[in-house]
Formats: structure tokens, sequence, C-alpha cells
């Protein structure tokens, strides 16, 4: 079976009921084609590029799942006709894909967000009950010398790189050819 991504945005003004109704619909279709579920998820509202049926926000789905290619089309048939659906994007990821080793790939990759996630919350926790080193003075750095130093040249400014770049965009100034010079009588001024 092949494995295919489906991301649909939904119309912002459902309420979470009525988004989960049309997600389980999609989930559906996909279950009763005889396709597996691998991975829902939902990334919630967000404001679209441009308008698309006169709406300026929409909430993404993002359903991952291994079917045969009639129950794509079926999804994306029902796509069509929800009247929920703002617009949908179906992509083959996978030609000949294992669900089990798919679902296996993403629980470990769940597990190792949560990981992260759990880390940085005590790492925050942690730090916060001691300093950081960096924040102390260190009496052994060595002082940076101050720009009125001898031999010390100011920070280069800021309007230098435009000149550099003004110079460098700026046409050179060439040879006048033998047709620019010639005269508008004709003659020839070289």
């Amino acid at each position: 079976m092949r494995r295919y991504e489906t991301i649909f945005i939904l119309r912002p003004d459902l309420g979470e009921i009525q988004v989960k109704q049309s997600l389980k619909r999609v989930e559906d279709i996909v279950a009763n084609g005889g396709g597996e579920l691998i991975e829902t998820d939902q990334w919630g509202m967000r404001e679209l590029a441009y308008r698309i049926k006169r709406e300026r926000r929409g909430y993404y789905v993002r359903l991952d799942y291994v079917a045969p290619g009639a129950v794509m089309n079926e999804v994306e048939r029902n796509l069509k006709l929800m009247d929920e659906s703002l617009r949908h994007l179906s992509v083959m990821v996978e030609e000949d894909a294992d669900a089990a080793r798919l679902r296996s790939e993403v629980e470990a990759r769940q597990r190792r967000l949560a990981e992260a996630r759990q880390a940085a919350t005590s790492g925050e926790t942690h730090a916060a009950e001691e300093p950081h080193a960096a924040e102390e003075p260190h009496a052994a750095e060595e002082p940076q010398a101050s720009p009125d130093a001898e031999g010390a040249q100011p920070p280069p400014s800021t309007d230098e790189p435009q000149a550099a770049e003004a110079a460098v965009s700026a046409p050179a100034a060439e040879e006048p050819s033998a047709a620019q010079t010639e005269t508008t009588d004709g003659t020839d001024q070289n």
C-alpha cells in the first residue's frame, strides 16, 4: 500500500465539536476503505497567506495514512464536497509503505519530543535555582583596549559596506567607442 499525506483547512467559524466531527468523517473514510491511519496532527487556527472563500484564517489538519489509491481519491472527493473544507492537498509520500514500521517511527519521535520537553522544563527550574557562571565577573579576563588607545582603530562604520556596494554596482567608465565619438554631421572626432 502507499503512504499518503493529506493536509486540509477547515473554516475558522467551526466549533470544536464540528472540527472533531469533520476530522472523524475523514478518518472513517480511510479506515473503511482498508487504510491505516498513521498520525493525525491538528495544527490549529492559522492565518492564511491570502483569502480563500472570503476567509482570512483557517483550522489546519494533517493526516498521515497508508491506503490504496482509491481511498485517497475518496478522501479528496469528500473534502471537495464538505462545506467545512476551504482547501485540501494530498501527496503520495511513499510508494510501498509498511504501516507498523511507520507507526513505530512516529511513536519513537513522540517519545523523544516528550523527553526533550521534560528535560527543557526541568532544566529551566534547575537553572533558576543556580546562578549562571557566565554572569559572574572573572578577574582573569584581559582588559579590552579602548578605541582611544594608541594604534587602535575604531570599528568600521556601516557606511563603508554601502559605499563598496555602490562602487561595485555602478558601471565603470569606459572608453568611448568609435560609434559614440561620431558627431551628428557624420564626421569622426578621433
